[in-house]
């Protein structure tokens, strides 16, 4: 599939209240809006906009909803909302963009903003629309006029781009000016001083089925649970450490923290005791007293003996008793480690054995999140233990990067939470042990590097079930006793862990726990009395809970209540034992083979910020038992691979013996065993972008034809290195193959770079230049291994030429695939890397030869395509589906140079798409004509498995089976597309979309003529229900059938039945019915028409769309409206819905007869008045239309 073009693009239906169109701009009718926020309430404001860029995985048509918790790809300060590069977005294509701003009105009156874009954009002020130039676009202009009172106003504009260019620029027409301008810096400002925090992948959009807990975060306390708000009035810690003194709460607070250096007369970080927290019912019943201060942003504290210790930033303090009279506990040093004065460089912790205090440190990092290069100090990212008597500090273990948080696990373990950035694709556990490496690298290096890398406890994917994840607490009693919970500043509530020991490692699984608290949670700790006791933070900008408090203090009392959840999910060799808290209902167990739906992938961590997932791909589930008491169910999952998180999803309605719904219905798997598994050979074959990569070199796919899913790029820098690990069965001298690119920048000709093994540096390696930068060759030399591992590094030196780049290295062969012949077929790519490098590449992204052999689709939208033109020809290839993705197989275009577009319009494309619509679905002409969606259904292998197409070209004919089965028999009459000679290729469509092709052949058609079959026989119609039941006699040699009713052409088609059914005919109407019989080469023979037949009507009324509609208000967690409307299809046949309310519309095409629809609107603010909703009900019945309105009071906001 490929998407608009922006020639001749025009927009989709408006659906505004009160909008005229006017000299090509669209103009909406003014209103009246509240007043303007008090600037008493604002934080310190700076000049300009937050713009927020989220890259997503697919396209979208119009604006969405994000999915709650993902923090931005890209997150800055621009000046005004005029901005038109790739550059000022910071993507490309296939992302949505939002601007907030607070704007200035200098003047009471009406104000008109026009807000241009491409493609659709919205714009709000103080919560309310304004604009609405929504959909796909052209750049196009929209106008709306408000009036506004003198003064601050919140404001945001959102913006999505799809493709082929992006705009966006917000213009204002002020009182009394006669001409628009560009809405000025000084009219904007944003908060100053702000934590900008972004993370790499791809971010999404919620779906029709998406509701908390399920697909979403949660949005309320946990049933299980009272929560208790403890903050006395006036009291706002941002905690930053909790411990219990006796039955007394000890709260530690940060501090003031600033990423642009420490401030001046900075707030100090402090300790309170609080009196009363374990009887309170709320903050009425608490006392607070300040005991301590002039503390350098404490992370940790503990109790040892009734005195308290304190983690500061650079050293261990021990709090004493009050020496001058002042009140205050005195600071007395205990133990110093290295500090070198960078913000981010925290001390976390505090835990204590026997012998040892323990504390995690932080690395230095950069304003945006890098790692700083050199570090300040020396020794950070660090586990030490402290020795209790002498303050003496000892590494324990290394790599951490941010390790907000410790605890004791159920067997006196020590395990650490470690947050997303460099070395991190995403956040994690991991369990901490004497000379452990957990993979962040500094420079200088740190004492663990050398270790080989423990992998995590758990990893925690980004925005789905973490984001910014505190400190573990063990839960000793209760349901889910020897599990572990922790909390989260940025994603906020609380998840829980499942600890999983298979062959001897730790790895587990993690789940959502609670939401609805007043602050992201930085501190979590089970007190004396069995209650959880949370500590709330938060700084400016978006490192915190959006729409919460940056502080709080709160405990979550459990009381008893039982809650239909997952306790549990373990690996088995068979696939996954999931437990739940209660036993299943009749109708889930009824439904439980098709009940869950499971995803892989893994990571490959490298220096740059964050990182995407890795081979994402479904796992098909082929079986599924429940236990006799209900409680467990066993599923069978089939291509588990070690290394892998597998995230496990069963939808709701997902329900108890008792009729509950499951709290949470998703689970996040760490498989690093996976029990039975078998691991392939080493083939000696390592890939570049999955070895060690420091100093600026970086994982890239800009140039097509690599092997793996990149390579190694950035070897402009000076000192950028790529280390492999080999692994060779004996020791001694070995040819080694290194596959490169060097192209003409900075200048041609061969460069050299330094070779080190096993550390020792050896003579430089010469690579000779390969022209294009998308061309690929191998350099062989020959070293010295030892037996086991080995490292080989590659770097650019200083008197190195560098400047190319490094696809992988292998040691014996150069290729690990081997060409299959087939008897009659020419092979055009038979999984080498030599029949690979004659493709061409047009457009954008790239393809890459992957371990199985199989090439993959990156980016895009472009076209892999092979220089020699076919005709009268069999194509043959195989391909395969990892998720909903999209691709294609183009056929019969001229040559395309680099324009990806040749092919699409002067060309067919066999589509490749698991869902969409007939014409566009797998087996598809694209947008010409569908495949026999009976046989597609019959013969297409579940996505995850491969499948075959044969493409016949012959003439203006092209025939496709899918897997043996002819499913689209295709004539071409478009003249501008001569397809009888042509080329051929494969299709990339876009960012995030994955689709896997092999074994790609041809061969020639015979030229003979096939023999026609006869003509079908005994041709009889019957009718009823605006249908034809269609009957005729088999005929020898007939490759299928198709039967056309007369008049209107609806067809129905088979391959060896002898009947079909045309559906959606007119009743009334009288038909004929013809049937067509298939032969070999696209040869037919038509029958006779049959004797006239007159269907009768699908019953209903006649005239009416029967819908059942309802509206209810309900309050979010963060306090605002949310409008929730159902609409039932009460028809036999498929209604189309528009859904309307005073918070936006939702349009359900084809919504199946007896489905619901949920549409949940959630307003800017919690104000929503009493109101109705619209629903609007269309079908079609005997061809005829039939449009009913409903409309569904609600009541006013509960919030």
């Amino acid at each position: 599939m490929h998407p608009h073009q922006r020639a001749g693009a025009r927009r989709g239906l408006v659906a505004l209240t009160g909008i005229a169109l006017l000299g090509g701009t669209l103009t909406a009718v003014p209103a009246a809006f509240a007043a303007p926020v008090d600037p008493s309430q604002l934080p310190p404001q700076e000049p300009g906009v937050t713009l927020r860029t989220y890259q997503l995985g697919s396209g979208i048509a119009q604006l969405c909803t994000l999915r709650d918790g993902q923090t931005p790809n890209v997150d800055k300060l621009v000046p005004t909302i005029d901005l038109t590069s790739d550059e000022d977005f910071g993507a490309a294509d296939n992302f949505v963009s939002h601007a907030l701003a607070n704007l200035t009105v200098p003047t009471s009156g009406d104000y008109t903003f026009r807000l241009t874009s491409d493609d659709g954009s919205r714009l709000t002020i103080g919560g309310e629309l304004v604009v609405d130039n929504d959909g796909l676009h052209g750049e196009e202009a929209v106008e709306g006029t408000v009036t506004l009172e003198a003064g601050v106003h919140e404001l945001e504009a959102e913006m999505f781009e799809a493709g082929n260019g992006q705009r966006l620029l917000l213009e204002w027409r002020a009182p009394g000016a006669t001409s628009f301008s560009v809405v000025p810096s000084s009219a904007l400002s944003t908060e100053a001083g702000v934590v900008r925090v972004t993370a790499p992948g791809f971010k999404y959009c919620e779906t029709g089925r998406d509701t908390a807990g399920d697909g979403l975060r949660l949005d309320a306390v946990n049933p299980g649970y009272d929560l208790v708000d403890l903050r006395p009035e006036g009291f706002e810690p941002m905690v930053s450490a909790m411990t219990f003194l006796g039955d007394d709460l000890v709260v530690v607070t940060s501090g003031a923290v600033s990423p642009a250096g420490p401030p001046q007369n900075p707030t100090p970080g402090e300790v309170f005791l609080l009196e009363g927290v374990t009887e309170a019912d709320g903050p009425e019943d608490v006392t607070v007293t300040k005991i301590a201060t002039d503390l350098l942003n404490p992370m940790g504290v503990d109790v040892v003996d009734g005195t308290l210790w304190v983690s500061e930033r650079d050293g261990l303090t021990e709090l004493t008793p009050d020496a001058d009279g002042d009140g205050m506990l005195e600071n007395r040093r205990h133990a110093d480690w290295p500090y070198g004065g960078n913000f981010h460089e925290f001390a976390f912790g505090l835990l204590h054995d026997e012998e040892n205090f323990y504390v995690s440190l932080s690395v230095a990092i950069d304003n945006g999140g890098a790692t700083t290069n050199p570090q300040p100090a020396a020794g950070r990212g660090t586990t030490y233990a402290v020795d209790r008597e002498t303050g003496e500090i000892s590494a324990v273990a290394g790599g951490l990067r941010t390790p907000n948080g410790m605890g004791w696990g159920p067997d006196d373990e020590l395990f650490v939470m470690d947050n997303q950035g460099a070395w991190l694709p995403a956040s994690k556990m991991v369990q901490v042990e004497q000379d452990r490496f957990f993979n962040h690298y500094t420079n200088p290096a740190g004492a663990f590097e050398a270790q080989p890398v423990t992998p995590p406890v758990l990893w925690l994917p980004q925005n789905e079930i973490a984001n910014s994840p505190s400190n573990p607490v063990l839960l000793e009693e209760g349901t889910f006793a020897d599990q572990m919970l922790f909390g989260d500043v940025t994603y906020g509530g609380l998840q829980r862990a499942y600890l999983d020991e298979v062959e001897g490692q730790k790895q587990g699984v993690a789940f959502r726990h609670t939401a609805g608290l007043e602050a992201g949670v930085n501190r979590t700790l089970v007190g004396p009395d069995g209650s959880l006791y949370v500590g709330g933070i938060g700084e400016a900008g978006n490192w915190s809970e959006s729409g919460k408090l940056r502080y709080g203090l709160q405990k979550l009392v459990p009381n008893g209540e039982s809650v239909f959840d997952m306790t549990s999910v373990e690996i088995t060799e068979a696939g996954f034992d999931v437990t739940y808290t209660e036993p299943l209902s009749d109708e889930t167990v009824a439904g439980i083979a098709g009940a869950y739906e499971l995803q892989q992938w893994r990571y490959v961590p490298t220096q740059q910020y964050g990182g995407p997932k890795v081979d994402e791909e479904s796992l098909l589930v082929t079986g599924a038992t429940v236990s006799e008491d209900r409680r467990t169910v066993s599923l069978t999952v089939d291509g588990r691979e070690p290394g892998h998180v597998v995230h496990l999803r069963s939808p709701r309605s997902f329900t108890s013996a008792d009729g509950e719904e499951l709290w949470s219905t998703e689970a996040w798997y760490t498989a690093n065993v996976v029990p039975g598994y078998v691991a392939p050979p080493d083939l000696g074959w390592y890939e570049a972008e999955e070895a060690v990569l420091r100093g600026g070199a970086v994982v890239d796919s800009e140039h097509n034809g690599y092997s793996g899913t990149g390579f190694a790029g950035g070897f402009w820098n000076v000192g950028a290195s790529v280390t492999f690990t080999a692994t060779v069965d004996e020791a001694g001298v070995q040819p080694v193959h290194l596959r490169y690119a060097n192209g003409p920048n900075p200048a041609p000709g061969t460069k050299e770079v330094s070779v080190l093994v096993n550390g020792t540096e050896v003579d430089p390696w010469a690579l000779p230049s390969t022209g294009p930068w998308n061309r690929w060759a191998f350099a062989t030399r020959d070293l010295d291994l030892r037996e086991g591992e080995n490292t080989i590094t590659i770097r650019y030196d200083a008197d190195d030429d560098g400047n190319v780049n490094l696809d992988l290295l292998s040691v014996g062969e150069q290729d690990v695939c081997a060409p299959v012949a087939e008897d009659g077929w020419k092979g055009l790519f038979d999984g080498t890397l030599a029949s690979f490098s004659e493709w061409n590449m047009a457009g954008p992204g790239s393809f890459g030869r992957q371990a199985d052999c199989s090439i993959r689709g990156s980016g895009g939208l472009g076209l892999l395509w092979h220089p020699e033109q076919q005709e009268n020809y069999a194509l043959h290839l195989d391909w395969k589906l990892t998720k909903d993705d999209n691709g294609g197989v183009f056929v019969g275009f001229p040559d395309p140079g680099t324009d990806p577009w040749v092919a699409v319009n002067r060309g067919y494309e066999i589509q490749i798409d698991a869902t969409d619509a007939d014409d566009r679905t797998t087996g598809a002409i694209y947008t010409f004509q569908g495949a026999d969606l009976a046989k597609v259904a019959e013969s297409l292998n579940p996505v995850g498995q491969w499948n075959s197409y044969e493409i016949q070209v012959s003439g203006d004919t092209i025939r496709v089976y899918l897997n043996d089965v002819l499913v689209n028999d295709f004539t071409s009459t478009d003249p501008a597309r001569d397809i009888e000679r042509g080329f051929l290729g494969v299709q990339n469509h876009g960012a995030g979309e994955f689709v896997y092709y092999r074994d790609i052949r041809v061969k020639q058609l015979e030229e003979t003529g096939p023999t026609a079959p006869a003509a079908p026989a005994g041709v009889t119609a019957t009718g009823a229900d605006s249908a034809l039941r269609v009957s005729w006699d088999a005929v020898e040699g007939a490759t299928g059938y198709t039967a056309t009713a007369s008049p209107g052409g609806r067809t129905c088609t088979t391959t060896d039945a002898t009947t079909c059914r045309i559906g959606k005919l007119s009743a009334g109407t009288p038909y004929t019915v013809t049937v067509v019989a298939h032969g070999p080469g696209g040869s037919s023979t038509a029958s006779a028409p049959s004797a006239s037949v007159t269907p009768s009507a699908v019953p209903g009324t006649p005239g009416v769309t029967s819908l059942a509609v309802s509206a209810e208000t309900r309050c979010s967690a963060g306090g605002k409206a949310v409008l929730v409307v159902r609409a039932r299809n009460k028809e036999a046949v498929p209604a189309d819905v528009l859904i309307t309310t005073s918070l936006g519309e939702v349009k359900v095409t084809a919504l199946a007869p007896g489905a619901t629809h949920t549409a949940r609107f959630t307003g800017r603010t919690a104000e929503l008045a009493a109101g109705e909703a619209t629903v609007a009900g269309y079908t079609v019945r005997d061809g005829a239309g039939a449009r009913t309105v409903y409309r569904a009071a609600h009541p006013g906001s509960p919030c």
